[in-house]
């Protein structure tokens, strides 16, 4: 992918300590495996919110955290070092509001191989970034021929890949792996503590918020 762009249920012997063990590791593997699903599907219905019935979408990044999410609209990407700039910045939101997963998505002209020859497909590329793995997904994104807004979204299943989040992949801009340490030069700046007070004021307006309306409704 280029152009900035793939139960049985275990039963426990309690005769049998080892059997017991491989069980108990089965259904830890299972829950995990559901809650990753969870947040897959909540990053990717966020990215669909986001570019329905618009022209296309900047690179936006979603830090998923259990209602408490925090959404950060990536610059101009010029060069390498702002690019790690922003990589940090979303370390450490996710890693203050221990967030299980981070989501980017962007519009992007993504060329693919059809008989032969490069074809330039218009796509939203989805990308989660979630402990120990980089899910990448992409959508065909149809318009109103009219008025030119996206109307609707068609995956393409043969460009979906689950990758290591530090493997070199092609596709700018690129999450990287957000559970990775934040540099201590980063922890040190202004901008870490400007995003971490940022992050606190964001908090403390949906608390407020949230009380308001529970207050309203009694």
């Amino acid at each position: 992918m280029t152009g900035s762009t793939q139960k049985r249920t275990p039963t426990t012997h309690p005769k049998n300590a080892h059997r017991q063990s491989r069980s108990q590791k089965l259904n830890l593997c299972q829950k995990r495996e559901v809650t990753v699903n969870k947040w897959m599907q909540d990053a990717i219905t966020l990215a669909h919110a986001g570019i329905l019935g618009e022209y296309d979408v900047p690179p936006t990044a979603v830090v998923l955290a259990d209602g408490n999410n925090v959404q950060l609209v990536l610059g101009g990407l010029k060069d390498e070092q702002e690019t790690d700039g922003w990589q940090d910045a979303l370390r450490a939101i996710r890693e203050e509001l221990n967030a299980p997963a981070v989501l980017l998505y962007f519009s992007a002209w993504t060329t693919v191989q059809h008989d032969g020859q490069d074809e330039s497909l218009d796509t939203l590329i989805v990308q989660i970034g979630t402990p120990g793995k980089l899910h990448f997904r992409a959508y065909e994104q149809m318009r109103d021929k009219r008025v030119g807004l996206v109307t609707e979204l068609r995956e393409l299943t043969h460009l979906r890949e689950d990758t290591d989040p530090e493997a070199e992949t092609p596709m700018q801009p690129n999450l990287g792996d957000v559970f990775a340490p934040i540099p201590a030069s980063f922890r040190a700046s202004t901008l870490y503590l400007d995003l971490m007070d940022s992050v606190t004021e964001k908090l403390d307006e949906k608390s407020h918020c949230a009380a308001e309306m529970r207050s309203q409704l009694h």
